[in-house]
């Protein structure tokens, strides 16, 4: 396989080289299983969501402060001076107008982001369903229709055995993040990848494991899943998020029990033929 650039670390798909999963081992995340597909849940990680949502609030209300006390000083301007005057209090609104908006923008993309936004494998297709949802990355841009896009995800579909897994580093206590790399055959090259699990130090690689051995086809595995717990803060923000739902013609793909069940559903939802991802209208 092609080197992996970006610092990540490789882990092949070879059972080989990593000790099988016993039937009773719990996968992290695990929404639902059965012996068709599992779904493994996505929520954004929870510490970074509280912060990113405390500093929002903090900086809102700050810069509301300064703009409050900056229109009392305006008011208190004497007509004699006032060129002088007001100045200084106009240019302090005006700059803090533009920083509150970029607060509030920040504050509504932690509020809102989704709840979840899961991958599904179905080992009797081979075929892995990613859930992603869509938001600008320029923050500061932050118009009505960027939120509507959060309610119209984009799915994007893969073959299981163009997928490899890999880790990297991230954030300031060095925390690893598991990746699902997809490669063309091919070429080897990397073609896009996607976060399964964002802190790979707390499973400890066991759920890469895990998903080998559900996908080359073990049976009576335990379908329980483990749920990480949550701080309260990111409960309360995913009061206020847009639940997720796969669409319907997505769903069924998904569920399908071979190739030839999944040919008929691609049919029917003319979705044969068509490029992925796919966006639900």
């Amino acid at each position: 396989m092609a080197e992996l650039k970006l610092g990540y670390k490789h882990y092949p798909k070879d059972l080989v080289k990593f000790k099988p999963v016993k039937n009773d081992d719990e996968l992290t995340n695990l929404r639902f299983g059965n012996d068709t597909l599992i779904e493994i849940g996505r929520t954004s990680g929870q510490i970074n969501r509280t912060l990113e949502m405390a500093l929002a609030l903090s900086g809102s209300g700050m810069f509301a402060f300064v703009i409050y006390e900056s229109v009392l000083l305006l008011c208190k301007v004497r007509s004699d001076h006032l060129y002088n005057d007001i100045l200084f209090p106009t240019v302090l609104i005006i700059i803090s107008l533009l920083i509150l908006a970029v607060t509030l923008s920040l504050l509504a993309k932690a509020v809102i982001w989704p709840t979840d936004y899961p991958v599904r494998f179905n080992r009797k297709t081979g075929k892995v369903y990613v859930y992603e949802p869509r938001l600008s990355k320029r923050h500061y841009y932050f118009p009505l229709r960027e939120i509507v896009k959060l309610y119209k995800p984009i799915i994007k579909v893969y073959d299981w055995q163009d997928i490899e897994g890999m880790v990297t580093r991230k954030g300031f206590f060095l925390q690893q993040e598991f990746f699902a790399a997809v490669v063309d055959r091919q070429t080897d090259t990397l073609m896009d990848y996607f976060s399964l699990w964002d802190n790979a130090n707390y499973i400890n690689h066991s759920e890469w494991r895990w998903l080998l051995c559900y996908m080359n086809g073990m049976q009576d595995m335990n379908y329980k899943g483990k749920i990480r717990s949550r701080f309260w803060l990111g409960q309360l923000c995913n009061c206020f998020a847009p639940e997720f739902s796969w669409p319907e013609a997505i769903d069924k793909a998904s569920r399908t029990e071979s190739l030839e069940e999944l040919a008929k559903i691609e049919q029917q939802y003319d979705l044969a033929g068509k490029h992925y991802p796919y966006e639900q209208p």
